[in-house]
């Protein structure tokens, strides 16, 4: 599903333009950064909730950071198209995606010492 979160991500030309990314900026990764340094990054995780017959639903929880905060809402809200409200299912390779749903997470938090604004936004998604 790691793989399947980047590359749903890297296939949206809006995220890629909204966040700067390229081949030698990747500001788009698991776990952490690919540069500590480098704004506005995404960062994901992916964890296994339930599992059943044919599907498994995880928790994906995506953390942005940005310099500027209104980029960060913009960044935010695509996200939220993309695993909120877009109502088809997406197949990644042989991976579907049948359902993702905004389940909470946090508010805007800036760190002073590093003149940075992040949020965290958590989804559940059924995939197979």
């Amino acid at each position: 599903m790691i793989k399947a979160i980047l590359k749903y991500l890297l296939s949206d030309q809006e995220i890629l333009d909204l966040i700067g990314y390229t081949d030698q900026n990747k500001r788009i990764n698991p776990y952490e950064p690919f540069n500590n340094e480098d704004y506005p990054n995404i960062v994901y995780e992916v964890s296994p909730f339930l599992a059943s017959e044919g599907t498994t639903q995880y928790r994906c929880d995506i953390r942005v950071t940005t310099k500027n905060v209104l980029l960060l809402e913009s960044i935010s809200n695509r996200l939220l198209f993309l695993f909120h409200k877009k109502k088809t299912g997406v197949t990644i390779n042989e991976t579907t995606i049948y359902t993702s749903r905004h389940a909470g997470g946090s508010g805007i938090v800036f760190y002073p010492d590093y003149k940075v604004f992040e949020q965290t936004l958590t989804f559940n998604i059924k995939a197979n």
